[in-house]
Parts: structure tokens; C-alpha cells; sequence
């Protein structure tokens, strides 16, 4: 199958940059315009203590979520795509990788299989549970937990 557009999301985790890489490979095969979101919470409430300090910025610094959306498309100029939309959005993640996935009528969502672990989750949920769930069209979770090799490219 032949895909028109691709989104992918990113949070700067090392399952998104798997996913986004995946995304990019596929893109590149098929000339397809990639979306590249990434999402944060921006909050005047005093952060939770319960979110490790290390990663309380992936959900709430607009600057670093476009930073990880740039980096997305670094790796697409690199593979030489020149259709890329990079997108930093408010919102929640899967919420804004659905609605990117309308706005652009995208064909394919790309997710990592797990994002932000330990006491992030309680506030994340599962990204790639609900971009599954919701999608309005075909979903690849690619598989990052637990091993760091690369699927082979077409």
C-alpha cells in the first residue's frame, strides 16, 4: 500500500524517535507528505510532584515539544523529504495526533508501542491505545519496548 500522508508524534522519548524514524522511512518510500506532532499541557498550576522533574517539561514546555518536532524534521531532510509540516500543539497527545490526522487527511499514523514510563503514565495514558481506538485511518505501532534494533528498510 502506497501512503499519501503520514503523522507521526513525538515527545522525546526514545520510543517516539523510533516511531518518527519509522515514519520517515516510510515517507521517503512513498514520497509522502509527513506530519510531525508533537503536544505539551501548558499550566499555571504548580507542577505535580508526582511527575519526575526530568520529564515535566515533555508535557508542559511549548519550546522544548517544538525543539523534538524540528528534530523530526532534521531526520526527514536528511532522507530527502521536502513535504514535512512540523506541528507543537496544545493538547494532549493522542487527542492532537487524531486531530492532525483529520486536518491533513492523513492515510497512516505512526505511534511508538510505549512513551513516557513510570509516573508520567498516570498523566499520559496510553497514547497509542487511544490513537488506535480513535484513528480514522490505518495505525502502525511500531515496536520499541525492550529491544533497540531497527526494522529493515523496503
Amino acid at each position: 500500500m502506497t501512503y499519501r500522508t503520514i503523522v507521526v508524534g513525538t515527545d522525546g522519548s526514545g520510543s517516539a524517535q523510533r516511531a518518527v524514524e519509522q515514519a520517515v522511512e516510510l515517507a521517503a518510500a512513498d514520497q509522502a507528505r509527513l506530519v510531525i506532532v508533537t503536544a505539551f499541557a501548558r499550566t499555571d498550576a504548580t507542577p505535580d510532584e508526582r511527575v519526575p522533574a526530568d520529564v515535566r517539561w515533555m508535557t508542559t514546555d511549548p519550546n522544548e515539544a517544538e525543539r523534538h518536532a524540528r528534530e523530526g524534521r532534521r531526520l526527514a531532510a536528511e532522507q530527502g523529504l521536502s513535504d514535512v509540516v512540523v506541528q507543537a500543539l496544545e493538547g494532549e497527545p493522542a487527542d492532537e495526533l487524531l486531530e492532525a490526522a483529520d486536518t491533513f487527511s492523513a492515510d497512516l499514523i505512526v505511534v511508538g508501542s510505549v512513551g513516557l514510563t513510570g509516573g508520567s503514565r498516570f498523566l499520559l495514558g496510553s497514547v497509542a491505545s487511544s490513537v488506535l481506538h480513535h484513528a480514522p485511518c490505518d495505525v502502525l505501532v511500531v515496536h520499541t519496548h525492550g529491544s533497540q534494533h531497527r526494522a529493515p528498510s523496503q
